[in-house]
């Protein structure tokens, strides 16, 4: 699962000349065959670009020959989603399996072009579940349609741990049980201060723990637990995106997957929701200075960390050249060594700037334009 730790290692890569090469596999249309011919012949073209760059073959050889091995690994096309973006230098080879598609794309240049991610965190969306309960928590990072349980450290797994206690408290030891004998939460004697208090402790605990060990706090977060547990950990929650609804239920008793379809379902209005916000914001601010579509004052307010949001329509690109001194944009016919695929640029500053980027379908952009924004000031 791709994730905002990795696209960070790919924007501090410094590295003078980088391979980027996207590609839709043919999963989708049951074809994973004909994306392995595409492949190749994208390793060609990456081949070819870095070529007119001025590398020689056995310099070329050490961005393709990790891609050229992948092409013969049976395993890895059985094992692939709807996207793949390799990412290469003349030392290291980063490549991942996404769950959305991508237009093949090749390009070279001294930077890694990364545009055609931000949908991995946008329309695949990113959320975690946190699953408590008294003998067990469990975090799982999800998208829309993955799952995988993250390996905590610093984080206590059950109440006892947490409080460091040899036996649980009294007032929780009276609960259900599950068929397999674990004990869990009652709810019962909620207006019991005893109870609250322990309860409360476990939670200020966790909550700690989570804030310590998560590095990436700008992904939603949703409560799975028993239904009396919910406004407790609310009240001793430090995590910044907690959603506001939860799962109900003792999540003791269910899968990671049945989790995950159960936070989609409370996470997808939450994604669209965010994107609508966007573009109302955008229609209400054009003509006041503070959104745009016009690509200079874009891509300046981008590098100069103005830009809020970022609209930009998919499958698109617009090469040129910024010259960052005189904020001044050139236009070009297409790319060559010199070029700088300007969607790409404006996408990467914003994001280094805190900023929200989407990649929308040509149907939902604002006013029939390729690239859109909301400034800060």
């Amino acid at each position: 699962m791709f994730t905002r730790k990795q696209l960070d290692q790919l924007l501090e890569n410094r590295k003078q000349v980088n391979l980027s090469i996207f590609l839709s596999t043919g999963v989708k249309e049951g074809n994973p065959q004909q994306g392995k011919i595409r492949f190749k012949n994208l390793i060609k073209q990456g081949a070819s670009q870095l070529e007119k760059q001025g590398l020689k073959e056995a310099e070329i050889k050490k961005f393709t020959a990790p891609m050229e091995e992948l092409v013969e690994y049976t395993k890895f096309w059985n094992t692939l989603d709807r996207g793949f973006a390799i990412f290469a230098t003349e030392d290291e080879v980063y490549h991942y399996n996404m769950p959305v598609e991508f237009e093949d794309t090749v390009v070279v240049k001294d930077q890694f072009y990364i545009k055609p991610l931000f949908p991995v965190f946008q329309q695949n969306g990113q959320f975690y579940i946190l699953a408590v309960s008294q003998n067990d928590l469990r975090l799982l990072h999800c998208t829309r349609d993955e799952v995988s349980e993250v390996e905590l450290t610093g984080v206590p797994k059950s109440f006892e741990e947490a409080l460091q206690y040899d036996t649980p408290s009294p007032t929780l030891q009276h609960g259900a049980r599950t068929a397999s004998g674990a004990a869990v939460f009652h709810g019962h004697g909620y207006g019991m201060e005893d109870e609250k208090v322990d309860i409360a402790k476990y939670f200020q605990v966790i909550s700690q723990s989570l804030h310590k060990e998560l590095e990436d706090k700008s992904i939603p977060m949703i409560l799975a637990a028993v239904d009396f547990l919910h406004p407790i950990f609310k009240d001793n929650n430090k995590y910044p995106k907690l959603l506001d609804e939860g799962i109900i239920g003792n999540p003791d008793n269910k899968k990671k997957t049945e989790l995950q379809k159960e936070g989609w379902r409370i996470f997808k209005p939450y994604l669209e929701k965010e994107e609508n916000e966007a573009l109302d914001k955008y229609h209400q601010l054009i003509g006041s200075g503070k959104a745009s579509h016009n690509i200079e004052e874009i891509v300046n307010g981008a590098y100069n960390q103005r830009v809020e949001t970022l609209l930009v329509q998919e499958n698109t690109q617009l090469w040129g050249m910024y010259d960052s001194k005189n904020q001044k944009v050139q236009i070009s016919e297409g790319p060559d060594e010199t070029q700088e695929e300007l969607f790409n640029f404006a996408s990467v500053h914003t994001f280094l700037n805190s900023g929200k980027v989407y990649i929308l379908q040509e149907d939902k952009m604002p006013n029939n334009q390729k690239v859109a924004a909301v400034f800060r000031y």
